[in-house]
């Protein structure tokens, strides 16, 4: 039997519809935020809420919270959502 020492396989995840290759095992709330809104650095006046969707069963779909994370999987989707306090 062989082992595989290179690591997890990568796979395609959609965030705000947009694909994207993701090659660890799980993703962190910040890394997706970052994904669906690259260079813009969160701050005071933004909150963001993250939904998923299609993830492994007993967690198909869920919220992800920050400082939290949710193993990924081929397919899996993300929809972040920011609202701006004014």
């Amino acid at each position: 039997m062989s082992q595989d020492t290179h690591g997890p396989k990568p796979v395609t995840i959609i965030v705000n519809a947009r694909p994207h290759i993701w090659e660890a095992k799980e993703i962190t709330y910040e890394q997706v935020v970052d994904l669906a809104y690259p260079g813009q650095p969160p701050n005071d006046q933004d909150t963001y809420t993250v939904r998923y969707s299609r993830g492994h069963d007993g967690h198909g779909t869920g919220s992800l919270t920050a400082g939290h994370s949710v193993r990924v999987k081929e397919g899996m989707v993300f929809d972040v959502y920011r609202t701006s306090r004014s």
